[in-house]
C-alpha cells in the first residue's frame, strides 16, 4: 500500500486484524525484512509496517532524516489509518525512531519493542564512520553500501553457510536510494543521547538482540533494560544483527509472547 503523508508518499504493509502492532526497519533496509514477522503476527494482531523516508518504496528527499522527521512520519501515516494506541517496534535505526516517537508521543504507545538498537549518541568515532559512508555511497554508489554493511549487519555463521539470506539482505539495500542513504546517515550522526529518556518509560518494554551482534552488542541492551522500569532482555543465540531474520522462530516467539500480555491477549486466552 501506498499513501501520501506530508510531503512523501510512503509505502507500508498492514496485515491483520486486532490489537495495532507498528514495526520500523533498520538502515539501509526495508518494512521487507519483517515478513518472517508479519507472516505470523498478522494472525493476532493488525501489523503495521512502513518503508521509512528514503527506504524501499517511499520517497527519498533531499536533506537530513533526524529521528524526530521519521517519527513524525510515522505518527502522520497513523493519524491517516485512524490509530491512536499501538506497540511500537523497532530495530536498529528502526529503535532510534521508536525512542523519538516515544519521547514526542508516549500517551500512544502501549508496549515498546527495541531490537539491537541503542540508547545513547554517536561517538566521535562513530560519526565518522557514518560521513565516510556517506562519501562512499555519493562516490561509488548503493553497491559500495552493501558491501561495506553485510558483515555488521549478519553473524560470520550466517555469512558464510546462508548465501540465500545473505543476497536477500543484499537485495534490500540494493533498493535504497543513495538520497536515502545519505539522510539517515545524517539524522543517525545528529540523534541526540535518550539514555535520560529510559528510566521514564512506562509502558511495558521488550529489549532483544541478537548473540554476535558487532553494533548494538548484547552488553548495550543489557545496560538498557537495567535501565527501563517495565522490562524484559532476551539475546538471541546464534544470531547477529538481524535476529528476526537470522533466527526468526525464536525472535517471532519471544516478540508474540510480550505482544499477547502487553495487549491482553495472553489473558484472554486464558
Amino acid at each position: 500500500m501506498r499513501r501520501r503523508i506530508k510531503d512523501i508518499i510512503m509505502a507500508y504493509t498492514d496485515r491483520g486484524h486486532g490489537p495495532p502492532v507498528v514495526l520500523l526497519h533498520a538502515f539501509p533496509l526495508n518494512r521487507q525484512m519483517w515478513a518472517p514477522q508479519v507472516r505470523v503476527l498478522a494472525r493476532e494482531f493488525r501489523v503495521i509496517a512502513p518503508d521509512l523516508r528514503g527506504h524501499g518504496r517511499t520517497t527519498a528527499t533531499d536533506g537530513v532524516y533526524t529521528m524526530d522527521l521519521l517519527a513524525d512520519d510515522v505518527r502522520a501515516l497513523l493519524d491517516t489509518l485512524g490509530i491512536q494506541e499501538f506497540v511500537l517496534g523497532g530495530l536498529s535505526m528502526g529503535g532510534y525512531v521508536a525512542l523519538a516517537f516515544y519521547r514526542q508521543w508516549p500517551e500512544r504507545v502501549r508496549g515498546l519493542l527495541l531490537c539491537d538498537t541503542r540508547a545513547d549518541a554517536d561517538t566521535p568515532e562513530r560519526r565518522r564512520s557514518r560521513e565516510e559512508l556517506s562519501q562512499r555511497a555519493i562516490d561509488e554508489g548503493i553497491e559500495a553500501v552493501a558491501s561495506a554493511m553485510l558483515p555488521r549487519l549478519l553473524a560470520p555463521d550466517t555469512l558464510s553457510r546462508r548465501p540465500a539470506l545473505v543476497e536477500r539482505v543484499r537485495r534490500m539495500i540494493l533498493q535504497t536510494p543513495v538520497r536515502g542513504v545519505v539522510g539517515a546517515l545524517a539524522g543517525m550522526a545528529q540523534r541526540p543521547d535518550s539514555t535520560d529518556l529510559l528510566p521514564r518509560i512506562a509502558c511495558p518494554t521488550l529489549v532483544v538482540t541478537g548473540e554476535y551482534d558487532a553494533v548494538s552488542p548484547p552488553e548495550v541492551a543489557r545496560t538498557m533494560g537495567q535501565l527501563i522500569p517495565r522490562c524484559q532482555t532476551v539475546i538471541i543465540e546464534g544470531a547477529g544483527h538481524l535476529p528476526n531474520l537470522e533466527r526468526p522462530r525464536a525472535f517471532n516467539r519471544v516478540v508474540r509472547q510480550f505482544l499477547r500480555q502487553t495487549t491482553g491477549l495472553a489473558a484472554l486466552a486464558g
